[in-house]
């Protein structure tokens, strides 16, 4: 019984979407469990007392990255309460963007192929986690408490200028990798 030892679980699952775009998600995710039936997994474990987090990742252009998809998001977070809400943009090393965009479009979502397609360019990339991290702070600042954002960041790929604005308001940024260190410098 998980339920006697809640100090020492802690539950979470990856939340790349929102359920309406479950149906595109199945395409990109394939083996993973559908995003309604990891919802409902961490909503029976907050039901049953244990701690839970919620890992929003990635949140991919066209798909999840709007403000009010973010907010959804945020909410279930808030309402499972979650002790922390990871979030992580896309990466965009490898062939796992160009799979994506493949994949979306051969079932004919071309709209949101054609968003996948445009961060595979440095400044698309770099502005679209400009912009994430903007709408995630906010949702999260109208939604719950900003100390419980990790926004989880390598910025090696960045623009100068985006990583400028993102050092200037980095709240629950966690800088990763080898440029890490320029975020205690700054």
């Amino acid at each position: 019984m998980l339920e006697n030892h809640r100090e020492r679980v802690l539950v979470g699952l990856s939340i790349t979407a929102t359920p309406e775009k479950g149906e595109l998600i199945e395409i990109i995710e394939p083996n993973a469990s559908s995003i309604p039936d990891r919802m409902a997994a961490i909503a029976e474990a907050a039901a049953r007392g244990l701690r839970a987090y919620a890992m929003l990742c990635p949140l991919l252009p066209g798909i999840a990255n709007l403000p009010e998809q973010i907010d959804e998001l945020v909410k279930f977070a808030v309402d499972c309460k979650a002790e922390e809400i990871f979030v992580e943009p896309v990466n965009p090393r490898g062939s796992g963007l160009r799979l994506c965009q493949e994949a979306l479009e051969h079932w004919g979502y071309e709209a949101e192929a054609e968003a996948i397609g445009k961060i595979r360019k440095r400044q698309n990339w770099s502005r679209y986690v400009a912009n994430l991290l903007t709408n995630v702070q906010q949702s999260i600042r109208r939604h719950s408490d900003i100390a419980k954002l990790r926004f989880l960041l390598y910025p090696s790929y960045l623009l100068d200028e985006d990583e400028a604005r993102i050092r200037e308001e980095d709240a629950g940024v966690i800088w990763l990798g080898k440029n890490a260190q320029k975020s205690l410098d700054a």
